[in-house]
């Protein structure tokens, strides 16, 4: 049997004009604001690119304002402007399709990860001096299941609030399903 001898060939990008399409690709295909980590992470396992060099391109493209930063979900990210979207719209095709096949699926594993993670969120609030409280989350998709603010007292008494949710998020949230019906079967 003849071996594909292309099967180990990876493609390293070196040039800065090709980094910079690469990097305009990223922001298109994912479609959202994308963080700097996000960025970063999508481009560094999708590619071979040199992490400086990268960070290097991300800049320039601030700078030749061809993305900017907006404030979303708490932090900023990256979104293509006009010029952007104009130059990416035109030079995709110089891009590589191995490339860009790539980095669409380095993209899309990612955010498939990410949604899962993000579906369940507890956060603690500090409240005054040693007084905390967890705000629960449970998302199923764009659904919030459920949103819950609990007084918690000392931080450590919360990390463990905390903890104990992540560990069954749908066993909490049916024990208070549960919960809430038993109460309602017990007045009708």
């Amino acid at each position: 049997m003849k071996k594909n001898i292309w099967e180990n060939v990876y493609y390293r990008l070196k040039d800065p004009v090709e980094i910079k399409l690469a990097v305009l690709y990223v922001i298109f295909y994912a479609d959202i604001p994308v963080s700097d980590v996000e960025l970063k992470h999508c481009m560094l396992e999708g590619t071979s690119v040199d992490f400086l060099l990268l960070c290097d391109v991300i800049e320039q493209l601030l700078e030749e304002n061809h993305i900017k930063t907006v404030w979303r979900d708490e932090a900023d990210k990256y979104v293509l402007t006009p010029s952007g979207e104009d130059m990416i719209s035109m030079f995709e095709n110089k891009l590589l399709v191995s490339v860009k096949s790539s980095l669409k699926a380095s993209v899309d594993a990612y955010y498939k990860n990410e949604s899962t993670r993000k579906s369940i969120r507890c956060d603690l609030v500090p409240l005054a001096e040693n007084s905390f409280q967890v705000n629960l989350e449970l998302k199923e998709g764009k659904h919030s299941l459920f949103t819950l603010a609990l007084f918690a007292g000392s931080k450590e008494r919360a990390l463990v609030m905390c903890r104990r949710f992540r560990e069954n998020p749908y066993g909490f949230y049916e024990s208070i399903s549960d919960f809430l019906v038993r109460e309602a079967d017990k007045e009708a």
